[in-house]
């Protein structure tokens, strides 16, 4: 028996951006990510002696092309794991993953250390994508530490 919904949908959010959804699961871009110890000089008392800080090794700034809705089925391509982990929730044991055509966004950056305004999408002419397209890996958004999981749109 299967346990996810064989659809794919996109739903419109904040921004005209859309979230990708599968059955229950909503999917988030698989980032690269580097932890690193950094000791806390500022608030030691109230918040603690050191913490760890999760930066992106991998891009983040991406669009998702427009498709049309008889064609979004065709767009994703779908790798099931054939195990469950018995910890599923993070990046290696993710027991799906949705590739998709996308776009880097090179003017949607960081802005005091996190993703910056998003940019409405750009089906409106708004923003400027680059012109080749990446093929990006979405997995659920449980299994991710950085989350990018709202993408503007860009045309094709």
């Amino acid at each position: 028996m299967n346990w996810y919904c064989r659809c794919t949908s996109l739903k419109i959010r904040y921004e005209n951006s859309v979230s990708v959804e599968r059955g229950p699961l909503v999917y988030g871009l698989k980032i690269g990510e580097e932890e690193k110890l950094v000791k806390n000089d500022r608030d030691p008392i109230a918040y603690g002696s050191e913490f760890y800080e999760v930066r992106p090794t991998t891009p983040w700034n991406y669009g998702l092309i427009e498709v049309r809705a008889r064609d979004l089925e065709k767009s994703f391509t779908i790798q099931k794991k054939e195990g469950v982990a018995a910890y599923p929730w993070n990046l290696a044991n993710a027991p799906l993953q949705l590739t998709v055509k996308a776009r880097r966004i090179p003017n949607w950056t960081l802005y005091n250390d996190m993703t910056g305004p998003m940019p409405f999408s750009v089906i409106y002419n708004e923003g400027t994508p680059t012109e080749k397209d990446e093929e990006i890996t979405l997995v659920p958004y449980g299994c991710t530490g950085l989350r990018i999981s709202q993408f503007p749109v860009v045309a094709r």
